[in-house]
């Protein structure tokens, strides 16, 4: 006999059929026709008793009989319908037919006739006339059986098995499980039926009385309490008020498990507070405790704020550790009544199980069917399940919260969807909102689904008898507005305990701190002495050295940790801050300026404020404010929390120049930046992940690394339009794998200031244009996003806003056409020329692999003895020289090197992957691990050759630290060296490698062939209309390239090589004068030469009012093709104003100093552009 109905048997009448019938078979007892129908109290109880169906099927016909797929069936007026109970083997194998059964509205097939016959039915070889739907059954013969089920002469369901046809149990097996059938859905009858035409059975039994029995009988065979207290205790656990569905989704031996720890908690902690005087030595922390299993984990405490917290921060971390591919539901009850000291019972259930779907599209519509779980699908009604899927389709395409509330007395039910996920400890959080705008959650359902999307169901009650249905309504709207807020929170607003502060001015708060840790000053009199120094010294290398640690040790000073400490000390002064930011920045603020500064409040912190740390916290969080120009802050909706700052009031003298604007973004999973030197400005975003402990190290760099590498690309950008831009994204540790998203949430906030904004604020007054491209861990699918986002946000500038798009959108990939690689090897072919060196006789070393855009197309583009290659599978090296054709054919097929075929490599090459161990060379030496040998093997001494080319690799590979590893017996180790990989040598390093005689060309020089290619992939964006655009730019989704596609891109790449050509010869010839030591100081001068001409042509008088000026170099500047498609005065009426300035002002200040080089005067240029305009206008 089952446990399930041992536990069920003795309380309610036995109706078991006489028999089965098969086709062609009597069956051996006639059911008379079956008029009446069965009646429920209410439709709750048509639902208790649909629920209680759910565990039958589960328990009895699934799991105890072998079936593959069961379902029950109810009655509908004169038919039937599919309910809501169901369960299979494998879900994901039958989804299809459930589905299809719950959208029928009736059934036509084996069901119905067993439910008019009221006798059981059998086929032996399923066709789609005896299931609908069953046309889309897997692979395989099957079975299946029907059976009514009948109390008091009435059918009350039908249920459907389904077998493999080799498991087909016996007709005395299928007899036995309809007769336990009927005894349990008799058992749910008796408690959620009130009449079949005549009342029969004890209506008014306790559904789980005998559920409760069954745990009394099992906690006193533990004979750890006496029967009296067994008897009492678990009386009082059922009559707590408890949710119906704890009893339901637990069985008795679970049950009896939570009691006996729940019995001894309680006992102990009422003898505690027996020991005190009086109440207030209650221990609740003595009523929390709970069961940890692999697959399942149950959470107990009483409903103290303290105890609750540390409850749910338990439960978030099961949910946290659930491996991929699974999904951990998480159900909470409140009981109604108190259980001890006037404090009611909280429980938390977390169940884990696998998606029917792991690798669903996460951009596809989202489908209830694809993106939950077997056990989702089988435990939640179809009515709620399509409340889920309604929410589901509302998130789907958003970045920031959505929800839902609708009435159900006593209270509310709020269902919020949180499209990127869950904020962390986001319950906790939630439930300190709820106490502080007294509401009380007395049920909550959390899910995940699939697609990546979190759900919170929670059943509100209102704490505050004498609050009115509007302030109820107010309060409810607020929850929602500060659960957005709280999805946006960053780490040191999550982590700052302050019950004081609500969301937004916790949020604010985090911001500052962001904005702190990375700007607070951090020059003493005598760092400032010691600087000056050195600089007098010339020592530029140790001044270098000197600022970057004087930033790292004061950051290490004011971590996020500190910086929450100063505002627990001076909660009233943060407070303070927080409105002298908000004043002039809410909308509908009557002040409108962020000039001065707030002096009454600079003069309270210096008076109220001892330690001096403390002091420069505060007064930072001022200078925060001063800087702000416009934010999203108050923006209802968003994704992240973004401010455009103004870089003069912080920028400090350690770096070069202060940059034309800094956007912070901060987002609940990251925070970044973005820097631009230039109105108009280009440059890629950058995903910085942080495997092991590598975070605090990148989180110390990021601005300096964002900072270096659009300076750079202000450098590199020197002939184009845009100036040099750079965007990081820095992933918070537990957040790694939440790139995509985090992209999006950066690119969203951004959008929120470059659009017009009522909720935006904009001291600034000026419509900023921001482009974007790909970089590293950004390429791909998000940059279609980004413009797709854009227009769907109603961006004007839609089409060009990002870059590295696929050619169907009109992009020109740069690793199609090798347009990065273009620039980089006429830096290459230009410094052998130099040296009278013949490529084919040079012997090279390559970081960054055959499989990416800069690695590949230098092997397929060059004709050297390529010796080593590095790349993120390892090492391959060969003194010989590696075989080119294999080479070639890894690139042209984008694979590692791990990839490549042993058998070339002649007997002293090896190949050493990053998960070998103890890998013995040629030589005889021995690699203990694979992947320290390649990330360092850059720095190998043993490796030697004419030319190193950095096509890949982090910034910063060789620094000062390292650099005397480039040498071997004092010798460089390495003749020339081009870098195509950013930063890759850093400054200081690089000035070392020249004093030795080494031929250095800087990555500002050498990679600049993308952002060309890009530049002119977004003029023909801004040039033509969408139809030209679709039709002239746009490859066809069969594959068709038009033909002015084609030679466009020709034209581009003839750009890109002519260009790099020029500048080397510009520089080698300033080197030739022996006026300049360094070929990088030569590259950084004729870039900032470039720079300075474009600024003076477009900020004075020269194009200004000059229109005939400016016409004739934008024919010369222009792409010829372009001109003679589109027309001029097309392109004049649609390209931004700012931006047809910058395409004269690159263009011509970069033909300037081509021409005349470093030693050109401002009588020169005025000399160029007579000669310009007469010899343009002939």
């Amino acid at each position: 006999m089952s446990g399930l109905l041992r536990a069920l048997r003795g309380s309610v009448r036995r109706g078991a059929p006489a028999g089965m019938r098969r086709t062609g078979v009597r069956p051996i007892q006639k059911m008379a026709t079956f008029e009446r129908q069965v009646r429920f109290q209410s439709e709750s109880t048509e639902m208790q008793f649909e629920g209680g169906l759910r565990g039958v099927v589960g328990t009895l016909a699934l799991v105890e009989n072998n079936a593959v797929y069961v379902e029950a069936w109810v009655p509908h007026g004169d038919s039937l319908r599919c309910g809501d109970a169901w369960a299979a083997s494998n879900a994901e194998e039958f989804a299809g037919v459930r589905k299809i059964h719950e959208e029928a509205e009736t059934d036509t097939g084996i069901m119905m006739t067993a439910y008019r016959s009221g006798e059981a039915e059998w086929t032996s070889d399923i066709n789609a006339a005896d299931i609908p739907g069953f046309s889309s059954k897997p692979e395989g013969s099957f079975a299946c059986a029907a059976l009514p089920i009948i109390n008091n002469d009435v059918v009350v369901s039908v249920f459907l098995l389904i077998y493999k046809t080799e498991n087909t149990p016996p007709l005395a097996q299928l007899k036995r499980l309809r007769g336990d059938l009927t005894v349990a859905v008799g058992h749910i009858l008796t408690g959620a039926v009130s009449s079949v035409d005549q009342v029969f059975g004890k209506g008014e039994e306790m559904i789980f009385e005998q559920q409760k029995l069954k745990v009394i009988e099992l906690l006193e065979a533990e004979g750890l309490f006496s029967p009296t207290t067994i008897e009492e205790e678990v009386t009082s656990f059922y009559n707590l008020g408890l949710s119906p569905l704890y009893f339901a989704q637990n069985n008795p031996a679970g049950i009896a498990t939570h009691l006996q720890s729940f019995i001894g908690a309680k006992r102990a902690a009422l003898h505690a507070l027996s020991e005190s005087d009086d109440e207030s030595g209650a221990d609740y922390s003595a009523m929390s405790f709970h069961f940890v299993g692999k697959k399942e984990a149950t959470f107990f405490c009483l409903d103290d704020p303290v105890e609750r917290e540390d409850m749910l921060l338990k439960a978030n971390q099961y949910v946290d550790s659930t491996e991929a591919g699974m999904t951990t539901s998480l159900t909470m009850y409140r009981s109604a009544d108190p259980l001890v000291f006037g404090k009611s019972m909280i429980m938390c259930t977390a169940t884990r199980s696998r998606f029917l779907n792991p690798d669903v599209e996460q951009d596809q519509e989202p489908d209830i069917w694809e993106v939950s779980s077997a056990q989702f699908l089988r435990t939640k009604s179809k009515s709620t399940r399509l409340r889920y899927e309604a929410i589901l389709k509302k998130a789907h395409g958003n970045l920031s919260p959505v929800s839902q509330v609708r009435d159900r007395s006593p209270g509310h039910v709020m269902m919020l969807a949180f499209p990127t996920g869950a904020p962390e400890n986001g319950l906790a959080h939630m439930f300190g909102i709820l106490d502080y705008l007294n509401l009380r959650c007395t049920q909550l359902f959390g899910e995940t689904f699939a697609n990546g999307t979190v759900t919170y169901n929670v059943y509100l009650e209102n704490t505050d008898p004498e609050m009115t249905p509007e302030a109820i309504k107010r309060n409810l709207v607020s929850l929602t507005r500060r659960m957005t807020t709280l999805a946006a929170l960053p780490v040191s607003a999550r982590l700052n305990k302050n019950k004081a502060l609500g969301p937004r001015a916790k949020l604010y708060l985090g911001c500052a701190q962001v904005f702190t840790y990375h700007f607070m000053p951090h020059r003493s009199e005598d760092f400032h002495a010691l600087r000056e120094y050195l600089t007098n010294q010339d020592a530029l290398v140790a001044t270098d050295r000197l600022d970057r640690l004087g930033r790292h040790m004061h950051k290490n000073a004011v971590n996020l940790h500190r910086f929450n400490r100063t505002v627990d000390r001076y909660p009233e002064l943060a407070w303070a801050i927080y409105e002298d930011f908000m004043r002039p920045r809410k909308p509908g603020s009557a002040e409108g300026s962020a000039e001065g500064e707030n002096a009454e409040l600079i003069n309270s912190i210096r008076q109220t404020v001892e330690d001096p740390v403390d002091q420069e916290i505060l007064m930072n969080c001022l200078l925060f404010n001063k800087s702000i120009l416009k934010t999203n802050f108050f923006v209802r909706e968003k994704a992240a929390t973004t401010f455009r700052l103004s870089p003069e009031l912080f920028i400090g003298e350690e770096f070069p120049e202060v940059p034309h604007a800094i956007f912070m973004v901060v987002g609940a999973n990251f925070e970044g930046f973005h820097v631009r030197f230039r109105d108009i400005s280009r440059g890629g975003i950058r995903m910085i992940k942080s495997p092991n402990q590598a975070y605090f190290k990148n989180q110390q760099s990021l601005f300096e690394e964002n900072y270096n590498l659009a300076y750079t690309q202000q450098l590199k950008n020197k002939d184009i339009p845009e100036g040099g831009s750079k965007g990081t994204i820095l992933l918070n540790p537990g957040a790694q794998h939440l790139a995509d998203q985090s992209f999006k949430a950066y690119i969203d906030s951004l959008l929120d200031l470059m659009l017009e904004n009522d909720d935006v604020v904009d001291l600034l007054d000026n419509k900023e244009l921001l482009f974007f491209g790909p970089d590293e861990g950004t390429a791909g699918d998000v940059v279609v996003w980004a413009a797709e986002h854009a227009k769907k946000r109603g961006y004007k500038y839609w089409k060009a806003i990002t870059t590295g798009k696929p050619a169907t959108m009109g992009g020109i990939p740069h690793d199609t056409y090798g347009m990065t690689t273009r620039s980089v090897h006429q830096q290459v072919l230009g410094v052998l020329n130099s040296q009278g060196v013949a490529e084919k006789d040079v012997t090279k070393f390559q970081t960054g692999g055959p499989d990416g855009d800069l690695g590949s197309n230098e092997i397929l583009i060059s004709c050297d003895k390529t010796c080593a290659i590095v790349d993120g599978s390892g090492v391959i090296y060969d003194p010989n020289a590696l075989d080119r054709t294999e080479l070639k054919r890894l690139a042209e097929e984008r694979l590692t090197v791990n990839h490549f075929d042993r058998s070339k490599l002649s007997k002293d090459g090896y190949m050493v992957l990053i998960e070998d161990r103890k890998v013995k060379l040629p030589s005889g030496e021995v690699v203990e691990s694979g992947l320290a040998f390649r990330n360092e093997y850059h720095l190998r001494e043993e490796l030697t050759c004419d030319l190193f080319v950095p096509c890949g690799g982090r910034p910063d590979s060789v620094n000062i630290n390292n650099v005397e590893r480039m040498f071997k017996d004092g010798k460089p180790r390495f003749k020339y060296i081009v870098e195509g990989a950013n930063l890759f040598i850093t400054p200081d390093a690089r000035r070392v490698l020249e004093d030795a005689g080494v031929i250095l060309m800087k990555d500002a020089t050498c990679n600049k062939g993308g952002v060309t290619s890009s530049s002119l992939e977004v003029l023909a964006a801004l040039a033509m209309n969408e139809e030209q655009h679709n039709e002239l730019v746009c490859v066809q989704a069969d594959g068709t390239v038009p033909e002015f596609y084609k030679k466009y891109v020709s034209a581009v790449q003839n750009i890109i090589e002519e260009n790099a050509r020029l500048e080397f010869e510009a520089c080698w010839r300033e080197r030739q004068t022996g006026n300049y030591k360094y070929m990088t100081e030569i590259t950084d001068l004729l870039s900032k030469k470039i720079n300075t001409i474009n600024d003076v042509l477009r900020t004075g008088s020269v194009l200004e009012g000059n229109p005939h000026l400016r016409r004739l170099i934008l024919l010369k500047a222009l792409p010829q093709l372009l001109v003679e498609e589109v027309g001029i005065d097309q392109i004049l009426a649609r390209v931004p104003g700012n931006y047809l300035d910058a395409i004269c002002g690159a263009y011509f200040a970069s033909q300037y100093v081509y021409r005349y080089g470093l030693s050109g005067s401002e009588v020169e240029i005025l000399d160029f552009i007579q000669l310009f305009v007469k010899f343009e206008s002939n």
